[in-house]
């Protein structure tokens, strides 16, 4: 079951099609805009692995070298890697979630650190 990716040449976002047989036609289009004008692109290749082997690569502890935990965009890179070793990218609202926590949590520090004085 082949997937062809077309990339729309108005809004530049890319929409997958998945055929149930290679003979099958399709007439390609975006999905986030409607537009026709797209082209076909090379897609990335998926190689598969078992969920051990996920599991195992996650462990891996020369992952976490380069992890900076006092900085939001070293903790973003690690957490984007993650998601996308567990097959489940981060959505585009990911980053701002991130960035909302962290605030939150900065306020919170600052709020115990006032009440302590």
């Amino acid at each position: 079951m082949p997937i062809y990716e077309y990339r729309c040449h108005d809004c530049k976002k890319i929409s997958s099609f998945l055929l149930l047989r290679a003979s099958e036609e399709i007439d390609p289009y975006c999905k986030s805009c409607g537009s026709k004008n797209v082209d076909r692109i090379i897609s990335r290749v998926a190689v598969l692995k078992s969920e051990e082997k996920r599991m195992e690569s996650l462990l891996d502890p020369t992952k976490f070298s380069d992890i900076d935990e006092n900085d939001p965009s070293s903790i973003e890179k690690f957490m984007k890697k993650m998601g996308k070793e567990l097959g489940d990218e981060m959505g585009e609202g990911f980053e701002e979630s991130m960035y909302e926590a962290m605030e939150a949590e900065q306020s919170t520090d600052e709020s115990s650190f006032v009440s302590e004085s």
